[in-house]
């Protein structure tokens, strides 16, 4: 049964509208993924333009971390902010600045005028609109959905990143070898059809704050970081959270620049990308049906487990295409854990203050990925792609410990309730 279908029968039973139904989430789903697969396009695209103007991986890897921390050191202040503002302005207005920048980049590529520092510019800036925009449309699902259904509206975005995941890189290869400026006009289009696509939709309304408007954003975060600290589940998370997602994002861009390394040609290396996006895609297709069969505790348990194993799998079969095999079963699970819990945090959390938690959980759960890009991009470079391969299996059993020792905390937390705290 697929995610949709499940989400169905549930409608059915509950005398709700199914998703596909909802006007809004269709809208704002709809249009974030078609921005999803121009940002898939150019994932691919970035450090194939850095290789090809400096030949070094580790620079390549060097962009990818001034992304992941800009994404770090900003993903706190954008969750108070997208509580503050407009949540459906801010996400209009990082689409029309995506589109801006990715223009201009393309332009400067076609005449021929590119350089390193306006390519990491361009990578940076669009970096901190993207998690601006990811703040605020996280925290609009929970206002456009009821609460039985969050956790099958989570499922079908999860869908949408790995369909985005899976179509863009290799998108990206192809048109990438048609020419360069090619994938960043791409990107460009698909950022103003979004902003088209989130202004047609009625709701939500911007949620009212219970404090003070004078409130600065300093205490608006330590709120956040307050909420997130008093609970025992969320804290527990967060402790595995960090190694795998270090794990995951170091796999991945240890697969591009090893395959690279071993000669492959920009499409093959889209094909490789994209189809290890094929197992997230197939677990979100299945997640509902997955989240019935396990409890929380049990399938995050279950799911690091497969991943560990898969990792080493793919660390033996380094150098060769083959080695993405592994990485894409090693997703199947992701996308079950990930909806079930942020479907909990958007049940659970009052309405007014759900950016900053958010951002709280993704801020843990991103930093030490943050890390990755430059630390296999360096190993590979002087030590090999077996070495960067062994690190990220390393934190990939280091996420799994963490979660065997708070297994208690985690099956404490099955029941979620209300939490209508302000």
């Amino acid at each position: 049964m697929t995610a949709e279908a499940a989400s169905a029968t549930e409608a059915k039973l509950d005398g709700l509208q199914p998703l596909r139904k909802n006007r809004d989430f269709t809208l704002l789903w709809t249009g974030q993924a078609v921005s999803q697969l121009g940002a898939g396009v150019t994932l691919l695209a970035f450090p194939l333009l850095v290789l090809s103007l400096t030949g070094s991986a580790a620079q390549a890897g060097a962009l990818g971390t001034l992304q992941a921390v800009i994404r770090v050191t900003f993903q706190l202040p954008a969750g108070a902010l997208a509580d503050r503002w407009n949540r459906k302005r801010v996400v209009q207005i990082c689409g029309a600045g995506r589109a801006a920048l990715f223009t201009a980049l393309a332009i400067a590529i076609l005449l021929d005028q590119v350089s390193l520092a306006a390519i990491f510019a361009v990578a940076g800036t669009a970096a901190l609109l993207d998690v601006l925009s990811g703040a605020a449309e996280t925290s609009i699902v929970s206002q456009l959905v009821p609460r039985s259904q969050l956790a099958a509206a989570f499922a079908r975005n999860e869908a949408r990143s790995y369909g985005a995941s899976l179509a863009g890189p290799p998108l990206g290869g192809f048109l990438y070898a048609l020419g360069r400026p090619v994938p960043f006009l791409l990107d460009a289009l698909s950022s103003l059809i979004s902003l088209l696509t989130v202004s047609f939709i009625r709701k939500p309304e911007h949620p009212k704050r219970a404090e003070s408007d004078t409130t600065s954003l300093r205490h608006d975060m330590l709120e956040g970081l307050r909420h997130v600290a008093a609970r025992p589940f969320l804290r527990a998370v967060i402790l595995m959270a960090a190694p795998v997602n270090f794990a995951l994002t170091g796999a991945l861009f240890s697969g591009v620049l090893i395959l690279a390394d071993a000669g492959y040609s920009s499409r093959t290396l889209g094909l490789a990308q994209g189809g290890i996006a094929i197992g997230g895609l197939l677990g979100a297709l299945c997640a509902v049906r997955l989240q019935r069969l396990l409890p929380f505790q049990r399938l995050l348990i279950t799911a690091l487990a497969l991943l560990l194993t898969l990792l080493v799998a793919s660390t033996a079969l380094n150098g060769s295409l083959a080695m993405v095999a592994p990485l894409a079963a090693g997703l199947f699970l992701a996308p079950a854990v990930n909806s079930t819990l942020f479907g909990r945090i958007a049940a659970t959390t009052p309405v007014h203050i759900q950016g900053r938690v958010i951002s709280v959980v993704a801020l843990s759960a991103t930093a030490a990925a943050a890390l990755a890009p430059i630390t296999v991009g360096t190993a590979v470079e002087h030590l090999g792609g077996t070495a960067a391969m062994a690190t990220v299996v390393a934190a990939g059993a280091l996420s799994l410990a963490a979660a065997a020792l708070n297994r208690g905390t985690l099956r404490e937390s099955q029941t979620v309730r209300a939490d209508t705290s302000p």
